[in-house]
């Protein structure tokens, strides 16, 4: 008994020792799996992030391989590859340049930047660029498209659109977002004469719309303050566009996008370079939130709420200052919240009266408007078409038919730009404004009423129109 006790002792010792072994050498199958699995997974991610995603402004896609990782990746090589893929000329790739843009922030990158790592750095962007709560911050994505260079003179993107179809089209498709989305304030008139366009580029005919059903369709193309002004009038709204659509029945469809950009030439806002900031606004107890764009001739600030422009200033006039948020406001002891970017200029309040005075913009972007103001002026002389444009569309051209040369020697109408003062446009040159008009220092606007001086606070700004 003893004997077969200690023998079925020792078979269940044999048979703990083998499921132990079993166990153990499927553990170190399992941890030798686990860690190839691990060391194969980095390469996995590097063919993923191989791969760059480009919008573009016709809400379309571009898919670019890269043959590096992403992060190595310039926006150079970037913007270059894209417009390679949509069949750019070289010419036409110089007017675009590789953004990174969200709901709160809008960042054009130079030609040495990395996209995707300042993807990566996107919430610490937004912490010292944007004035965004935490919970804004967290549920903004940014994503990387091709857009219009700010830097690219207006007379060569004249000439450009002349020889590069491609390039025509997406300049015109940027224009019509900023168009649309009150970027662009334009009159009233412009504005039915643009959607008129948009809907004739969209193969859209009279017959498609019975009487008063295009302001049914007002939000697509239309910016929501000119729809705005006229919410007690829809049928204007529709009586216009269709008279103008009417005109456009025997354009030729080739030269509408350039009809269409033409028309926006004209605006002394195109090609703004945007950030947002909040100002003093008389008989406004808190700051407005506002808009300001930079151009290499205008400075512009819009009320964000009510799409109104309250100033306009000429880069000759002005002169701009940064003060940090570490600096006392007004001596009182008290820091500001933020960055003031100082706009200083002189009113004129008679011939023998002149005040200087300046508008504080108040922003975590003061310093990116010092910066961009700064590089506008000094490139000014390569941006020397102020006065000129061209609303009339040249015949479209082969893009290999079309030399420098001969787009050069090409006449456009290069006519200066008038100012409707009642019933009447007259060029802006010959102003017709009385001499006591003139000896008390009143000046007109776009629209050829008198400005008022208004008071902002601390300061007094010429061209208000609050």
């Amino acid at each position: 008994k003893q004997w077969y006790q200690r023998r079925v002792r020792g078979r269940l010792h044999l048979l703990v020792f083998c499921v132990s072994s079993t166990v153990a050498l499927f553990g170190l199958l399992f941890v030798t799996e686990l860690v190839t699995f691990t060391m194969s997974q980095p390469s996995r991610v590097s063919k993923t992030k191989s791969v760059i995603w480009v919008v573009l402004m016709d809400k379309k896609k571009q898919k670019i391989t890269a043959g590096r990782e992403c992060d190595q990746v310039s926006a150079g090589e970037l913007r270059d590859a894209v417009c390679r893929k949509l069949r750019m000329t070289s010419d036409g790739a110089e007017a675009f340049s590789i953004w990174i843009c969200s709901p709160l922030l809008q960042l054009q990158l130079k030609p040495t930047h990395y996209p995707t790592a300042l993807c990566d750095l996107w919430y610490d962007l937004l912490a010292q660029f944007a004035p965004a709560t935490e919970r804004q911050a967290k549920n903004d994505l940014p994503i990387i498209m091709l857009m219009r260079n700010v830097f690219y003179p207006l007379s060569q993107e004249k000439l450009l659109v002349q020889r590069d179809p491609q390039a025509r089209y997406y300049l015109t498709a940027e224009a019509m977002f900023n168009f649309l989305t009150g970027r662009y304030p334009v009159e009233d008139e412009l504005a039915y004469k643009l959607a008129a366009l948009q809907l004739k580029m969209e193969g859209k005919k009279l017959n498609n719309f019975p009487p008063g059903s295009l302001q049914n369709i007002a939000n697509q193309i239309l910016p929501w303050d000119v729809i705005k002004r006229k919410k007690k009038q829809p049928l204007f709204i529709d009586k216009r566009i269709r008279s103008y659509l009417t005109d456009l029945n025997t354009t030729t469809p080739g030269t509408l996008d350039h009809m269409y950009i033409s028309h926006l030439w004209t605006q002394t806002c195109y090609r703004c370079a945007f950030f947002q900031g909040q100002t003093e606004v008389q008989n406004h107890r808190k700051d407005v939130p506002i808009r300001v764009g930079i151009t290499p001739h205008n400075v512009f600030i819009w009320n964000k709420v009510t799409n109104k422009t309250i100033a306009e200033f000429d880069n000759k006039d002005v002169n701009t200052e940064l003060i940090k948020s570490d600096q006392d406001k007004g001596g009182s002891g008290k820091k500001m919240p933020f960055d003031a970017w100082l706009i200083n200029f002189t009113v004129v309040a008679s011939i023998k009266k002149r005040k200087s005075t300046a508008v504080p913009i108040y922003s975590k972007q003061a310093c990116m408007m010092q910066t961009m103001f700064e590089r506008m002026k000094e490139e000014s002389h390569l941006h020397a078409d102020k006065s000129t444009t061209s609303v009339q569309p040249a015949p479209v051209v082969q893009q290999g038919n079309l030399n420098e040369v001969d787009a050069m020697m090409r006449t456009y109408d290069f006519s200066n730009p008038t100012l409707k003062i009642g019933s009447k446009e007259v060029p802006v040159g010959t102003r017709h404004i009385s001499k006591k008009e003139n000896l008390r220092g009143v000046k007109l606007n776009t629209k050829g009423n008198k400005l008022k001086k208004t008071v902002v606070k601390q300061t007094v700004a010429t061209k208000y129109d609050v």
